[in-house]
């Protein structure tokens, strides 16, 4: 385990850290390599959307997430657990429509009421027996 990133530490995991925040949307101007304070803020930006604790460092499950381009449901400090193929699709595909709805509303392409409106849960079906 490495230690966790944060505020004033140099080097290439940071340069790492910040391509990835970069990928993500995220504006730093900070130099290469150099975690500052815009890296900082773009660091807890992330956390705050994901629901964690806005600490501005980056700890390896972190890294993970941000590498992942999500968050686990069930945990906020472990990355998902992928047991088979199919979920690493299902987990890939869904990584890859967040990015593109986040995009679509960045770009003022939809707004988040009309996604709210459209994605609103349909009532069930019951198409089975109950069990008695």
């Amino acid at each position: 385990m490495a230690r966790p990133l944060k505020i004033f530490m140099r080097g290439k995991r940071i340069s790492m850290l910040q391509d990835i925040l970069r990928r993500m949307g995220y504006a730093m101007h900070d130099q290469a390599g150099q975690f500052g304070a815009s890296t900082r803020d773009a660091v807890k930006a992330f956390q705050r959307q994901r629901d964690l604790k806005p600490t501005g460092s980056v700890d390896d499950a972190l890294l993970i997430l941000m590498q992942q381009g999500s968050c686990p449901e069930n945990s906020k400090s472990e990355p998902p657990k992928l047991e088979s193929p199919q979920t690493t699709s299902s987990l890939s595909n869904q990584t890859q429509l967040d990015a593109l709805i986040e995009l679509l509303i960045n770009k003022g392409i939809i707004n988040e009421d009309e996604l709210k409106q459209r994605t609103r849960p349909q009532p069930m079906r019951v198409t089975q027996k109950p069990l008695v």
